[in-house]
């Protein structure tokens, strides 16, 4: 049966939180239960999304998928995130609004996935999987000087959160490609900037 865990992680978010803005404190308190997958889904989504080119928002969401793999190869159940950080937040309507106007294609998207190749979700995998997130929050930070050049390095963390939420080994796959673009993306996109 399909999962809708890119539409349900989407909802989360607006759902449960209320106010003007919507935290990164919001964020792991709405997903805390739902496991690291959604955790990394979530910070993903915010830097493809037009809310991804507030300034300085590629760094933060970088800081935040950090901090989850981190301590998804440390073992914690539950997420744990700093003051600082907790209390940094995105504007409510436009996040509403880039969500009205991706969810048709969200729910497509979803009815792809299914439990497959669950070996590549398995614990090496995770830790793998970690290990990757980690290196590409220190890609996003390099290319956040460049409007939506992380998004290629946001899409690979997109698809690493997705495998973890539905156990779809295939999505760990292709998100490993997803690595190997970013990493040769960068020379490329260093070359366009004018310095």
């Amino acid at each position: 049966m399909a999962t809708k865990a890119l539409t349900d992680t989407l909802n989360a978010l607006m759902e449960e939180s209320e106010g003007d803005k919507i935290s990164f404190g919001d964020v792991a308190q709405a997903l805390n239960h739902r496991g690291f997958g959604p955790l990394l889904i979530a910070p993903a989504l915010i830097g493809i999304l037009p809310t991804g080119a507030i300034p300085l928002m590629p760094d933060i969401l970088a800081a935040f998928i950090f901090l989850m793999s981190a301590q998804l190869i440390y073992g914690r159940k539950y997420p744990w995130i700093p003051k600082r950080l907790e209390h940094f937040s995105f504007d409510r309507a436009q996040y509403e609004n880039a969500v009205k106007k991706t969810r048709p294609y969200t729910e497509w998207i979803d009815s792809f996935f299914h439990p497959r190749l669950k070996f590549l979700t398995g614990h090496i995998a995770q830790i793998l999987i970690a290990l990757l997130c980690i290196i590409l929050s220190g890609v996003i930070i390099l290319l956040s000087f460049i409007p939506f050049a992380a998004s290629i390095p946001f899409a690979a963390v997109l698809l690493f959160g997705l495998a973890l939420a539905v156990h779809d080994g295939l999505l760990t796959a292709i998100g490993i490609a997803f690595v190997a673009i970013s990493f040769a993306s960068i020379p490329f996109l260093w070359s366009s900037l004018p310095f």
